[in-house]
């Protein structure tokens, strides 16, 4: 029989260790560091809302 080799005990504990890192990185990267950026809304877009909500709403005086 083969006896069991050290080496790649220490082997395998480095290349799991190397990849714990890599994913540590690409979630990094992943994750947003702050809050997004709202996204602008043209003038088109709030007259829709507002026509939906008179019309929802009716005319209230």
């Amino acid at each position: 029989m083969s006896k069991p080799q050290p080496n790649l005990r220490t082997a395998a504990a480095r290349a799991f260790v190397e990849s714990l890192d890599q994913l540590q990185t690409i979630l990094a990267e992943e994750t947003p560091t702050s809050d997004p950026q709202p996204q602008k809304l043209d003038m088109k877009v709030w007259e829709e809302a507002a026509a939906d909500l008179d019309e929802f709403f009716g005319d209230v005086q």
